[in-house]
Protein backbone atom coordinates (compact mmCIF):
# COMPACT_ATOMS: atom_id res chain seq x y z
CA UNK A 1 0.00 0.00 0.00
CA UNK A 2 1.17 3.39 -0.76
CA UNK A 3 0.32 6.67 1.30
CA UNK A 4 0.55 10.22 0.77
CA UNK A 5 3.55 11.52 1.87
CA UNK A 6 4.25 15.68 2.51
CA UNK A 7 7.40 16.94 1.45
CA UNK A 8 8.24 20.01 4.15
CA UNK A 9 10.79 22.64 3.27
CA UNK A 10 11.44 25.08 6.42
CA UNK A 11 13.69 27.63 6.03
CA UNK A 12 13.96 31.72 7.15
CA UNK A 13 13.84 34.24 3.88
CA UNK A 14 14.59 38.47 5.14
CA UNK A 15 13.93 37.55 9.13
CA UNK A 16 10.47 35.57 8.33
CA UNK A 17 10.04 31.89 9.07
CA UNK A 18 8.60 29.61 6.18
CA UNK A 19 7.45 26.66 5.01
CA UNK A 20 6.43 25.00 1.87
CA UNK A 21 4.68 21.59 1.75
CA UNK A 22 4.11 19.94 -1.75
CA UNK A 23 2.30 16.21 -1.43
CA UNK A 24 3.69 13.74 -3.08
CA UNK A 25 1.63 10.40 -3.83
CA UNK A 26 4.78 7.75 -1.96
CA UNK A 27 7.65 8.23 0.01
CA UNK A 28 9.97 7.09 -2.77
CA UNK A 29 8.38 10.14 -5.09
CA UNK A 30 9.07 12.53 -2.48
CA UNK A 31 12.75 11.07 -1.51
CA UNK A 32 13.40 11.88 -5.04
CA UNK A 33 12.29 15.26 -5.45
CA UNK A 34 13.68 16.13 -2.13
CA UNK A 35 16.63 17.66 -3.59
CA UNK A 36 15.31 19.47 -6.48
CA UNK A 37 13.32 21.24 -4.06
CA UNK A 38 15.69 21.63 -1.32
CA UNK A 39 18.66 23.01 -3.49
CA UNK A 40 17.46 26.03 -4.15
CA UNK A 41 15.96 27.07 -0.71
CA UNK A 42 19.59 25.50 0.49
CA UNK A 43 21.26 28.18 -2.09
CA UNK A 44 19.00 30.89 0.64
CA UNK A 45 19.52 29.37 3.36
CA UNK A 46 21.76 27.14 4.87
CA UNK A 47 19.97 26.19 8.25
CA UNK A 48 17.02 25.27 6.04
CA UNK A 49 15.30 22.05 6.36
CA UNK A 50 13.41 19.81 4.23
CA UNK A 51 11.79 16.34 5.11
CA UNK A 52 9.12 13.76 4.34
CA UNK A 53 6.51 13.12 6.28
CA UNK A 54 4.20 10.17 5.40
CA UNK A 55 1.01 10.64 5.89
CA UNK A 56 -2.32 8.27 7.46
CA UNK A 57 -4.10 8.34 3.88
CA UNK A 58 -3.35 5.54 1.05
CA UNK A 59 -2.89 7.32 -2.09
CA UNK A 60 -3.05 3.76 -3.67
CA UNK A 61 -3.81 0.33 -2.72
CA UNK A 62 -3.20 -3.02 -4.03
CA UNK A 63 -5.68 -4.26 -5.82
CA UNK A 64 -6.61 -7.97 -5.68
CA UNK A 65 -6.93 -10.21 -8.51
CA UNK A 66 -9.81 -12.40 -10.01
CA UNK A 67 -9.51 -15.95 -9.52
CA UNK A 68 -8.36 -17.17 -12.83
CA UNK A 69 -11.63 -19.16 -14.50
CA UNK A 70 -10.22 -22.71 -14.67
CA UNK A 71 -9.98 -22.42 -11.16
CA UNK A 72 -13.88 -21.93 -10.88
CA UNK A 73 -14.64 -24.95 -13.72
CA UNK A 74 -13.96 -27.51 -11.68
CA UNK A 75 -16.02 -29.56 -10.00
Amino acid sequence: MLFYTVLVLSYTLNGDYLQAKVVFPSSKACGDALFVFYEPIYAIDRNAIGQCLKTDSLSNSIKPKARPKFLLDKT
